[in-house]
């Protein structure tokens, strides 16, 4: 990767690629534009601007309200129960891509930065991964259980977005 500049809150990284993209990483927001083009150019500002007014805001989760690892086991118990899913097995570690995933022999595997999400995306993620246990895949089925759990799933997608794994090596 080739070095790069901020612009306000926002680290504007050259790269040989061809689109403009907008992160959300650990260390903040990184703007990825292709080589030669202007940092400074009008361009690129008005990119980083309406890519700023689409990522939702993220209130930070006071210690007291965070999940315990217990209390993600239970939020699984009590959504397989509620879909009707058999869950083999729940694990809970450290993932540099993924907030969970789940496999069709019934483990979920949820990520340790979850206990730092606020509730109610805690409770989305584990919603979204025992959904695939009985409807594989992202289709209408998938789409139709997920708003019968929860009518407002989208919203909770979308401010997850907001929202960076950690890229810390265990």
């Amino acid at each position: 990767m080739t070095s790069g500049v901020c612009i306000g809150e926002v680290y504007v990284q050259q790269q040989p690629r061809q689109s403009l993209a907008l992160r959300v990483t650990p260390e903040g927001l990184v703007a990825l534009i292709p080589q030669g083009l202007d940092p400074d150019a009008s361009s690129v500002r008005c990119f980083i601007e309406r890519g700023l007014a689409r990522i939702p805001t993220r209130t930070p989760v006071r210690a007291s309200e965070r999940f315990a690892v217990e209390d993600l086991h239970r939020l699984v118990a009590n959504w397989a129960g509620r879909l009707g899913v058999p869950v083999e097995r729940v694990q809970v570690r450290r993932m540099r891509t993924k907030w969970a995933s789940c496999s069709s022999r019934g483990t979920i595997t949820l990520s340790r930065d979850l206990l730092q999400l606020p509730h109610d995306l805690v409770e989305y993620v584990i919603c979204h991964e025992l959904a695939h246990l009985k409807i594989p895949g992202h289709g209408k089925g998938w789409q139709a259980l997920m708003g019968i759990c929860l009518p407002d799933w989208r919203e909770r997608e979308k401010r997850l977005s907001g929202w960076a794994l950690s890229r810390r090596a265990t």
